[in-house]
């Protein structure tokens, strides 16, 4: 017998199983799935002595990794099992294997819709078991802890990146990872609390890997949605996104969009940027999920506010903020519009308003609920802070969390004082729909070179083309809610028959919202990053050198063809990107007092590679970019076109202690830093 579950707590899986797949197309890679056999599965788990009389067999259907369901989740599967019967059949099912029977029957899915990502919930961090003798306790804890007779999920992979196989029966089969969903569904378990730490680089490529494999396997699109008990969900998706649960934590569920495209792109190499999360989730919350995961006795669940990101947040005088919160419900529903928490200021000057039924309603005292929330539960709050006109430190406390204030640097433009009596609530943007035409007069003013505001403010028009996938003209386009996540204006135009959204921001604000480089980043390399990307950007502002020429604007927000642009939904989750930023305002890359086009990439196998290596002809300042040795990479997989500045060279020597101009240096040597704002575009 193997070695018990000592200090493992409960699992939620989340995985529907599937068997070895061959290595077609993969042949090449370094993943393969670890066999039963391979990681020491005892097989004599799976069956019984004598055969269980059928009355007394767990429904597989009910299998899960998770905590004693509650009333609400049975009645919402006794009403989906009415609705749907049709998916809860099973295509076939096998109750022996010769003269064997298993404890556990084995059904098989007619097809496989979803493919769902879980987290074991049992913290790696610490445990210096390696991830065979891991995975075979939580064999064990399944198959007898539980009595299932098996494991519940279809693969789990380690800290390692080893992927192990998980329930037997091969392809099709069903496991037991979501509550009265196990039909049509297939679970990934990755061994972790990713609640309160992060999964590895190698556990998230081997997870990418993956998917990439099933999704080909199953003929799955990674990059759809498809119904499943009534409901449009994604074909790739968390446990949480199918029933009320923390399932697959905290840092996986923020990043699966990541995922998703990286999958989509059948690419598994790119590595996965975390969010930086301050420590302001409540002990006792997570606490609370630990014993409920063991399964010990607990009292009344903790409930109250928590922060979502930072409790810090930096800005200008006069300027505002958006920032979530979340509030955690306990044995009982709590209605909308209920008080939920009280709110306190160091200062009167400082303007709270919440988002209400779409409008931004002024916060005096209380917090409210915006709807109503069943028991156990969570919901995101969105908040608007405005900052004091005059400089300096001030604290927000809502509902026991605090939040520090700081207020540096110029006034923001237009700002009025915050009043109790006025009770402003400012717009993050104004909103018009123009013609293309109207927007292409506007081409002019590029002049003798960057584009300035009245204030002589340098500004980029960025088309959203990543919010703009369904909509077949302006008139569907809901600018309202779009101004809420980006700075600046917003304008819908139509070009070449379809509709184009066009943000009109300042090129500080739009660096602000640039998703190059996240909080898990080092500051220097930040700091390197944010004068790379403003120089790029600033490139493409020289009518001579138009990215997208008689186009009425400069860059787009997809990645693939200009920059990965997020707005402010990436500046409340990154505030150490955002100090990056404006620590570097108007810093740019010059050679003979001339901007560069400077590249930059995720990494590489150990050096830089040349322009004319990566098919670049004719690339301005080729002499710039030739091929160096990159020592900080060495053993990494290629991923990017490898001229210019590697991100993993970057990490490397800010970890050394490197100034993010020193490794400027480096990569592009011979250019200067220089302030952007005495230097003419077209030079």
């Amino acid at each position: 017998m193997r070695k018990t579950l000592a200090g493992i707590s409960s699992v939620i899986l989340c995985v529907t199983i599937l068997g070895i797949l061959p290595d077609v197309a993969f042949a090449a890679t370094p993943f393969r799935i670890i066999s039963r056999s391979e990681w020491g599965a005892d097989e004599s788990f799976l069956y019984t002595k004598e055969a269980a009389p059928l009355e007394k067999q767990t429904d597989p259907q009910e299998k899960t990794s998770e905590p004693d369901t509650i009333s609400q989740r049975q009645q919402d599967c006794i009403e989906n099992r009415k609705l749907y019967p049709e998916e809860f059949v099973p295509a076939r099912t096998v109750r022996k294997k010769r003269d064997e029977t298993y404890r556990w029957a084995l059904e098989y899915s007619k097809e496989v819709k979803l493919l769902v990502v879980h987290h074991t919930a049992i913290q790696v961090t610490g445990d210096d078991r390696d991830s065979e003798e891991r995975m075979r306790a939580l064999y064990e804890m399944h198959a007898n802890g539980r009595g299932w007779g098996d494991i519940g999920y279809h693969y789990v992979v380690a800290d390692d990146g080893s992927i192990f196989e998980g329930k037997a029966g091969g392809d099709y089969v069903t496991g037991g990872h979501v509550y009265c969903g196990n039909i049509g569904t297939v679970g990934i378990a990755l061994m972790g609390n990713f609640d309160v730490e992060k999964p590895t680089q190698a556990q998230m490529r081997s997870l990418q890997w993956l998917l990439i494999t099933l999704s080909k396997r199953y003929h799955i699109d990674p990059d759809d949605k498809t119904r499943f008990h009534g409901k449009e969900v994604p074909t790739i998706l968390g446990h949480k996104n199918l029933l009320s649960t923390d399932c697959p934590g905290y840092y996986v569920a923020e990043t699966l969009n990541q995922v998703r495209i990286n999958v989509a792109r059948n690419d598994y190499s790119m590595p996965i940027r975390f969010p930086v999360v301050a420590r302001a989730k409540s002990a006792g919350i997570l606490a609370q999920r630990q014993k409920e995961r063991l399964g010990l006795a607990t009292n009344e669940p903790v409930s109250g506010i928590s922060a979502v990101g930072t409790t810090t947040i930096e800005g200008r005088p006069g300027d505002t903020a958006i920032f979530l919160v979340e509030y955690r419900s306990g044995n009982t529903e709590v209605g909308r519009r209920t008080r939920i928490a009280e709110v306190s200021r160091s200062s009167n000057r400082i303007g709270l308003s919440q988002e209400l039924a779409g409008r931004d309603m002024l916060v005096r005292t209380d917090l409210l609920l915006p709807e109503s929330l069943p028991p156990q539960s969570v919901q995101a709050i969105r908040l608007k802070v405005e900052y004091p006109i005059e400089p300096g430190t001030y604290t927000l406390t809502i509902g026991g969390v605090e939040y520090t204030l700081k207020v540096t640097g110029r006034r923001a433009r237009n700002a009025e004082p915050f009043s109790d009596e006025t009770l402003p609530l400012i717009e993050k943007s104004t909103l018009t729909q123009k013609t293309a035409g109207e927007i292409a007069n506007r081409k002019s003013d590029f002049g003798s070179g960057l584009r300035r505001d009245e204030s002589q403010i340098i500004t980029i028009r960025i088309r959203l083309s990543t919010r703009e996938a369904a909509a077949t003209s302006c008139d569907v386009v809901d600018l309202k809610k779009l101004k809420t996540q980006y700075r600046g204006t917003l304008e819908c135009t139509m070009i070449e028959g379809k509709p184009a959204i066009i943000n009109t921001i300042t090129l500080e604000d739009y660096l602000a919202g640039l998703a190059e480089e996240p909080d898990t980043e080092p500051y220097e390399k930040q700091r390197a990053f944010a004068i790379a990307a403003r120089t790029y950007a600033a490139f493409y502002l020289d009518p001579l050198q138009r990215k997208f020429p008689g186009m009425p604007y400069d860059g787009d927000d997809s990645p693939t063809r200009f920059q990965w642009y997020k707005g402010i939904a990436f500046e409340l989750k990154n505030p150490h990107w955002v100090k990056a930023v404006r620590a570097t305002a108007n810093s740019v890359l010059m050679l003979n007092d001339v901007l560069i086009k400077p590249p930059y990439f995720s990494s590489d196998d150990g050096r830089t590679r040349s322009p004319v290596e990566a098919g670049w002809k004719n690339f301005p300042n080729a002499e710039i970019f030739g091929s160096k040795p990159d020592p900080w990479c060495k053993g990494m997989p290629m991923a990017g076109h490898g001229v210019g500045m590697s991100g993993c060279g970057a990490e490397g020597q800010a970890g050394e202690g490197k100034t993010g101009e020193e490794i400027l240096r480096y990569y592009y040597p011979g250019t200067e830093v220089r302030e952007i704002g005495s230097t003419e575009i077209g030079k």
